[in-house]
């Protein structure tokens, strides 16, 4: 994968970047966010922190970045045939990971990212971004079959089943499982699925 934000120097060593993200991934799981420094991942990956900012602009970035390549893993592209099923366990793969070890990290980025600019940046090119690319590819399929409206906003679509999460996850309120995900997913299916009479 390509860094969130490319330096200037020499192109990078994929063995070494492998290194430096698994260094701050274990360094996450062990610390807080705020804990964690540059100085840090660079000993612990055995670089130097010039390694580190050639190609990330900040801790965060490097940080976010190694977050999303372990939770990737966790959240592989449905495609079972069914619209309802695939938006379904995109959910539920993505509480999983919300709702585990991981999710006071994702709270805590989700918090730095209100105070730092730089953290904002970080986690809208290492986290919003490709995800939201990833789970855009759900509902794009489904214009492909005929299934999901032609006229489908893809941005907004992904909006409308992630928000509640995101909602959810910050304030508190309210429970994150099974039977709310299937909720969700049934009143949005309503604004997402093609209606008869719509043109191709």
């Amino acid at each position: 994968m390509t860094p969130v934000i490319k330096g200037p120097g020499r192109p990078r060593d994929e063995e070494v970047r492998k290194r430096i993200l698994s260094s701050a991934s274990h360094l996450l799981e062990a610390k807080a966010f705020d804990d964690i420094t540059v100085e840090a991942i660079a000993e612990k990956s055995g670089s130097c922190k010039a390694t580190v900012y050639r190609w990330w602009p900040n801790k965060a970035a490097v940080l976010i970045e190694a977050f999303r390549e372990t939770a990737a893993r966790e959240l592989p592209d449905p495609d079972t045939g069914d619209f309802r099923e695939d938006i379904r366990q995109q959910l539920c793969n993505f509480t999983k990971i919300i709702l585990g070890g991981r999710g006071k990290v994702f709270a805590g980025f989700i918090a730095g990212a209100q105070a730092d600019p730089s953290v904002a940046e970080a986690f809208r090119e290492a986290w919003i971004r490709p995800r939201r690319a990833e789970a855009k590819k759900v509902f794009a399929r489904y214009v492909e079959r005929g299934i999901a409206r032609p006229d489908l906003d893809l941005d907004l679509a992904v909006e409308m089943v992630y928000a509640p999460l995101y909602y959810r996850l910050l304030t508190g309120f309210g429970k994150i499982d099974d039977d709310y995900i299937g909720e969700m997913v049934d009143n949005a299916l309503h604004g997402l699925l093609r209606r008869s009479g719509d043109a191709r």
